[in-house]
């Protein structure tokens, strides 16, 4: 019966979610997860928005880099917050658009042309980051915390571990040359890059 006395109900039903704690293996995996889904979608909503079916993304591989990096970096940083999902949301919009905004800018810098542009988009700040972009990526962080990264993980970590070793080390070396290659052959084109039309 002391399983049902008031206090044990209150702490039942207080009791905060336990924060998911990610192996460098999983996480690796979760990485091109992330960023081959940003991948996918990124061609899907060009396709739809430009009329134009086109590889995304400075590199050749169908990753965007970006996606998985940010995934990771909600993850490790925000969930802690799971809780709360509505400081999850505020915390990855604020993540998001400082990475997207500092990549774009930096990927300007070097290359001299946009792989994105949201200049025409609603309350855009430089063409870099924009708000449907940004509440985009905090509705999917939120998700990423609070449903997807412990669904992955549980999935993951199911994995034989021989197998999981060997997809990480082929996708890390296919990562790994396809990012050397493009950083002198970047991946350009219709409905991949954008003409710089201001100075950096």
């Amino acid at each position: 019966m002391d399983n049902y006395t008031p206090q044990a109900i209150t702490e039942a039903t207080t009791a905060r979610p336990e924060q998911p704690r990610y192996s460098i293996d999983n996480l690796i995996v979760m990485f091109f997860i992330f960023a081959f889904s940003g991948w996918v979608w990124e061609v899907i909503y060009i396709g739809i928005t430009e009329g134009v079916i086109a590889k995304r993304g400075m590199l050749h591989g169908p990753w965007l880099p970006i996606y998985g990096v940010g995934g990771i970096l909600i993850l490790l940083l925000l969930s802690r917050f799971r809780c709360n999902p509505a400081l999850v949301f505020i915390l990855a919009v604020l993540l998001c658009g400082t990475m997207e905004y500092s990549t774009g800018l930096a990927v300007e810098y070097i290359f001299r042309c946009r792989w994105w542009d949201y200049s025409n988009k609603f309350m855009n700040l430089n063409g870099r980051i924009c708000l449907e972009g940004l509440l985009l990526f905090g509705v999917s962080g939120t998700v990423a915390v609070c449903k997807i990264g412990p669904l992955l993980d549980s999935a993951i970590g199911r994995l034989h571990r021989g197998l999981h070793v060997f997809i990480n080390i082929i996708l890390c070396i296919a990562f790994v040359v396809d990012l050397l290659f493009s950083i002198f052959m970047p991946n350009m084109g219709v409905g991949v890059t954008y003409e710089l039309l201001t100075k950096v």
